[in-house]
């Protein structure tokens, strides 16, 4: 049978399909092809560098990146950091995924069905809001540095917080007025669906957490992860192949409105998307009360004491868990490995599907790329 080639754009780089089928998919094969061999470049480096390097994986989530890095090493060392610490790093992370969510929607997704570029300005909007918020604490966005094994390298006022404060308000109550409400009503997303069918791109139905950072939590361990080698790396648990991501925080989370929606369209397009939009919401309410529990008394920072040693670790990223494993030997980087969401979610086999191709396969050809960018893909992570 004819393979047909189809190019996937804006994902945070590209991506082909091959695709199998005249008017419905009947098999369809993904393909990244860039590598930029950062794991290698880390090696024999000081475990310092990787605070630096890894944030470049992605210039959307490099935050997330910091985090799983500071993480990691924090494991190394087995280091403990103070509740302020913990605090200013969960608003920050958070505040990540909310903006993540609020340009996938907008410049990702949205166009494959809207063409209206006014939307694209929403989104850049409530970005340059987000990110004056993580600069309060974090300094430059993105590709900041101030997360660092034992703690964070900020010292806010109180004067500071209370900006902070007003900005996290002030985002969170134009979220509600223009993109969704607590109730799930949003204009935007109506028009999004008006013509587009809600209950396609159904997919395996099987939902993993590995990250345990704000309020997701984790239904798996690290251990269980594995990928298959290649020149794009597929990533399984327990031998299959499970979405992660905002839906499957919702699922596992046992969140009662995206579940009564999942009865109705199961793991299907509009599910994901309105579990994502809502997600954005719920993380806006959660940093609005986390940073009223700030003791600024306490320490940001604690030095760890430097050991050898070996970890590996999970946090919740916008796209969903992303794993960093590292072996330190004599302050030097002898082991890295990074397993991103997007290994999970657009992974390619003929054997076990992953979740992109499941709810690609038995649709028609029309809605290939709205389906495909709903799992909010990133080639750029892909490529690590």
């Amino acid at each position: 049978m004819k393979i047909n080639k189809k190019i996937i754009s804006k994902i945070e780089g590209e991506a082909v399909l091959k695709i199998q089928g005249k008017e419905k998919i009947e098999f369809v094969e993904i393909e990244f092809w860039q590598n930029n061999g950062i794991e290698e470049y880390l090696k024999n480096r000081h475990f310092l560098d990787a605070l630096v390097v890894n944030p470049r994986v992605c210039g959307i989530c490099g935050h997330s990146h910091l985090f799983a890095t500071a993480k990691v090493i924090e494991k190394v060392f087995d280091v403990k950091i103070s509740s302020k610490a913990k605090i200013f790093r969960e608003i920050t992370t958070s505040l990540e995924i909310v903006q993540n969510h609020i340009k996938w929607f907008y410049m990702t997704l949205f166009p494959t069905i809207i063409k209206d570029k006014k939307y694209i300005f929403k989104a850049v909007k409530f970005a340059s809001e987000i990110s004056k918020a993580i600069a309060v604490l974090a300094g430059q966005f993105p590709h900041n540095s101030y997360i660092v094994p034992g703690g964070v390298t900020c010292d806010p006022t109180y004067v500071e917080i209370i900006k902070l404060e007003n900005i996290l308000k002030k985002i969170k109550e134009d979220y509600m007025k223009e993109i969704m409400d607590e109730e799930l009503f949003s204009c935007d997303l109506n028009l999004f669906f008006e013509n587009l069918p809600k209950d396609i791109g159904k997919s395996l139905n099987r939902f993993l957490v590995l990250g345990n950072n704000a309020f997701f939590e984790a239904n798996g361990t690290v251990e269980k992860v594995e990928e298959e080698k290649g020149f794009f790396k597929n990533a399984f648990y327990k031998g299959e192949f499970y979405e992660v991501g905002s839906l499957a925080r919702s699922i596992v989370r046992e969140d009662k409105i995206i579940k009564k929606i999942y009865k109705e369209y199961k793991d299907g397009i509009y599910t994901r998307v309105v579990s994502r939009l809502y997600e954005a919401l719920l993380l806006l309410k959660y940093v609005n009360l986390i940073i009223k529990k700030v003791d600024l008394r306490e320490k940001s920072f604690e030095k760890p004491s430097i050991k050898d040693g070996k970890a590996k670790i999970a946090v919740e990223a916008p796209r969903g868990s992303l794993i960093h494993e590292i072996e330190i030997k004599n302050e030097k980087i002898s082991f890295y490995n990074i397993i991103v969401p997007t290994q999970f979610n657009l992974g390619s086999s003929k054997k076990r599907f992953s979740p992109a191709q499941e709810a690609l396969i038995g649709e028609d050809l029309k809605y290939t790329d709205v389906i495909f960018k709903c799992f909010d893909v990133c080639a750029v992570c892909m490529s690590h």
